[in-house]
């Protein structure tokens, strides 16, 4: 009988920002040292990226198929389930079973609606509304901004974590907004809510790690600065290596490894 030998593989978005790049490969790093007793020290851990970095996911595929590999647990480590996660992943993934028969592929869904990621947020906003003045909470204004998508399905996941997160956090108010792809955008909103009677302005980049976009983020809010002077302007950290993001991972893993579904059949799910 031959031997299963399995592997991880953890898919980021990838980014121009090599700070950006260097977070993902190292939190996939973290991760299986933190988790050997769990998954064992025989199974690798690695990485791979959709666009603008490397390896590509197909390089990184084809390098586990090299080393052995016959079974690999593919994660989409991204926060909501747009045309990636439904679509481009999906056929990269067939396109290599063609030449790989013999490889099980276990194919993972993105991260929401997971628990820790609402968790994740609330520790985050909860520990940078500190840099206000005590208890003046309830006079701060939030905004919380996502990447944006074309897939609709994606926009509504992004909404539906922005409300939960508007009940678990007393504020004055608390808004959405999006960078890029979709409405409205960050560059509007912001002015807009300044111009509003803002007096503290809390925003929350709903972002796995750094890179160009959440440089963006930061570099329009100093800009703003400079305009609204009587407001003051922070921003909270994004989830990064987050032990509660390393608890959504490893769940994340043991879901799909223990779906019996073959890999057509996982990927029907979608």
């Amino acid at each position: 009988m031959q031997t299963l030998k399995k592997a991880i593989l953890l898919i980021g978005h990838g980014s121009r920002d090599p700070i950006a790049v260097k977070e993902f490969i190292d939190f996939a790093s973290e991760f299986q040292n933190k988790n050997i007793d769990t998954f064992g020290k025989e199974v690798i851990v690695t990485s791979a990226f959709l666009e603008l970095s490397s390896p590509t996911i197909p390089q990184a595929l084809r390098i586990l198929a090299k080393d052995g590999i016959n079974q690999i647990t593919v994660i989409p480590y991204l926060l909501f389930s747009a045309g990636h996660v439904k679509t481009e992943i999906p056929e990269i993934l067939e396109e290599f079973k063609k030449s790989f028969p013999e490889i099980n592929i276990l194919y993972g869904n993105s991260l929401w609606p997971h628990k820790n990621l609402i968790q994740c947020a609330k520790e985050k906003i909860t520990q940078s509304l500190n840099k206000f003045p005590k208890n003046h909470s309830r006079d701060v204004d939030i905004l919380v901004v996502g990447r944006g998508a074309s897939d609709s399905q994606a926009i509504e996941q992004f909404k539906e974590a922005v409300n939960h997160i508007s009940f678990e956090i007393p504020c004055r108010t608390l808004n959405h907004c999006f960078i890029a792809l979709a409405q409205p955008k960050y560059s509007e909103a912001l002015p807009a809510l300044l111009s509003n009677s803002c007096k503290n302005l809390l925003i929350f980049p709903f972002y796995l790690f750094t890179g160009i976009l959440v440089k963006r983020i930061e570099h329009q809010a100093e800009e703003a600065k400079k305009i609204f002077k009587e407001c003051r302007i922070e921003i909270a950290p994004y989830f990064g290596s987050d032990p509660l993001m390393f608890q959504v991972l490893k769940e994340k893993v043991a879901e799909t490894s223990n779906n019996l579904n073959n890999f057509l059949g996982a990927l029907k799910d979608y």
